[in-house]
């Protein structure tokens, strides 16, 4: 991340000593400790301007994906708008919302979709970090948390 604004202000002592404790607890600069800690505020309030804050690139695609769960009968249908080695981006259509429980975050489901070279299904399991209800659907940003070796081999050979 760029770093071309400077930012001053004062505090009181307790708060300065405090800051500098926990800056050194976790062997950071005391500016890099308070930016880490207005970035996460800004994060949580969903108010911090696109900055990229993933590991790995996501890629953007239109793959259909089927969305399994345990402890569901039905098999759920959805859409992988863009994806990363890291997680997807996932459209569930409002027609199939009642194949799903994935409703917040912590959600636990299995996704498993063909990508165009590839012969042979890929399945990764994953974990639901954010449910935004949207005019078409639910969008889910979901996590990895597991997959096969060979699915992650060929999500791999696919996104370079």
């Amino acid at each position: 991340m760029k770093k071309d604004k400077l930012i001053c202000f004062r505090t009181n002592k307790k708060l300065h000593e405090s800051l500098v404790q926990i800056s050194d607890a976790d062997r950071r600069s005391l500016s890099s400790m308070i930016e880490m800690i207005l970035i996460q505020y800004l994060t949580n309030q969903k108010t911090f301007p696109g900055v990229e804050m993933r590991k790995h690139p996501r890629k953007p695609v239109s793959i259909p994906t089927f969305i399994n769960q345990q402890g569901l009968e039905k098999i759920g249908k959805g859409s992988i708008m863009d994806i990363s080695l890291g997680g997807a981006r996932i459209l569930i259509p409002r027609d199939c919302e009642k194949d799903v429980a994935i409703h917040s975050m912590g959600a636990k489901f299995d996704i498993v979709f063909d990508l165009s070279n590839e012969n042979n299904p890929i399945k990764m399991t994953c974990e639901s970090k954010r449910v935004v209800d949207a005019e078409e659907g639910i969008i889910v940003g979901a996590a990895f948390v597991d997959a096969e070796f060979n699915s992650y081999k060929s999500l791999q050979t696919h996104l370079m």
